[in-house]
């Protein structure tokens, strides 16, 4: 094992009917020829986070006379996605995968062996079932497991996001492999782990990172912005995120920079009476690749803002000091879900 100080040696051997069905090998780690910490090891040909908060933390297996009373778990697998690897990490279960991602720990002895491999599986080939939140589908599920409280089925949910049936059970299925979502294989969506959806959605899929955006300056500052915003025809299509979106609910400190979604940024812009700038922008336009972000907007000051759910994501996933605006946005969303989040109207 690469990871290991120099002195420090990995020892194996591969279990045949020995310990139990649920043990495979075991593995030491040695000093000095001195084993200082062993692990009985399970190989996993697939793991998702369900499946790793499913495990036990202890050993709870027959021991056999080659291996210590003291030992950890471990899995090792091919691959293991962040979210399995973080699903272990909770149950207190080492871990290793094919591509680098490895985990070792104890506190008596103290030991931390740790190293990262790859973050996409890299044996993933086409055709196969989801396993991310990218993609326009995603958006429209996600918003909608978002800012929709359950009960509701999954036909339910993919006409309340304008989905897919198909593309809303693969996600579905993906999110409850991932612990984040709980349903039945016949019932309905009983509860979402939304802030930690949202926080993974900004991670995997930052819908402004998909975007194409033009940088502008509006020389008299936020406030003139939307007081400009409010004069538009009603027809204009547009809807303001980032750091003015969360003014209504919960706001962090004083806003610099706008961020509007828009259909046809130079005719906003120009509308708007914005000066393009290569630096010192403090209006970011984008042209947004999904729909979702005009999904459930509201008004405030007669402005058109996106829904707190596309806020968070965006502060979440934004420069400078937005994620800590996200986590204050996320944390009061979190006081104040009868606020903000809606029932479906079955």
């Amino acid at each position: 094992m690469a990871v290991l100080p120099p002195g420090w040696t990995v020892r194996t051997s591969v279990t045949v009917g020995g310990l139990s069905q649920r043990n495979d090998a075991s593995l030491q780690l040695v000093y000095d020829e001195r084993v200082v910490l062993e692990f009985v090891v399970e190989v996993k040909r697939a793991l998702t986070r369900r499946d790793a908060l499913a495990m036990q933390d202890e050993v709870d297996v027959p021991r056999a006379s080659d291996v210590a009373a003291g030992a950890r778990r471990m899995v090792v697998s091919r691959y293991l996605a962040p979210q399995a690897q973080e699903g272990l990490r909770e149950r207190g279960i080492a871990y290793a995968d094919a591509t680098g991602n490895v985990l070792l720990t104890s506190a008596d002895p103290l030991i931390l062996v740790s190293d990262r491999g790859a973050t996409a599986d890299p044996w993933r080939g086409p055709g196969r079932p989801t396993t991310s939140l990218k993609g326009l589908p995603a958006a429209l599920l996600v918003r909608a497991l978002v800012d929709y409280a359950p009960p509701y089925t999954v036909p339910q949910l993919a006409d309340a996001a304008g989905a897919s049936l198909g593309a809303a059970y693969r996600l579905v299925d993906y999110l409850a492999d991932e612990g984040i979502l709980s349903h039945t294989v016949r019932g309905p969506i009983a509860s979402v782990d939304w802030t930690r959806l949202l926080r993974q959605w900004s991670q995997e899929a930052s819908v402004l990172a998909s975007s194409a955006t033009w940088s502008y300056l509006e020389p008299r500052g936020m406030a003139a912005l939307v007081e400009q915003l409010r004069q538009l025809p009603q027809d204009v299509r547009y809807a303001l995120s980032g750091s003015l979106a969360a003014q209504p609910y919960a706001p962090y400190a004083e806003p610099r920079l706008a961020l509007l979604y828009t259909e046809d940024p130079p005719g906003l812009a120009s509308a708007l009476g914005l000066r393009p700038v290569d630096t010192g922008a403090n209006v970011v336009l984008a042209s947004p690749r999904s729909p979702a972000v005009f999904e459930r907007t509201s008004d405030w000051l007669g402005a058109t803002i996106v829904a707190p759910s596309q806020a968070v994501a965006d502060l979440l996933g934004g420069p400078g000091r937005n994620p800590a605006e996200g986590d204050y946005l996320l944390n009061w969303m979190e006081a104040n879900t009868d606020d903000w989040r809606r029932q479906l109207d079955r």
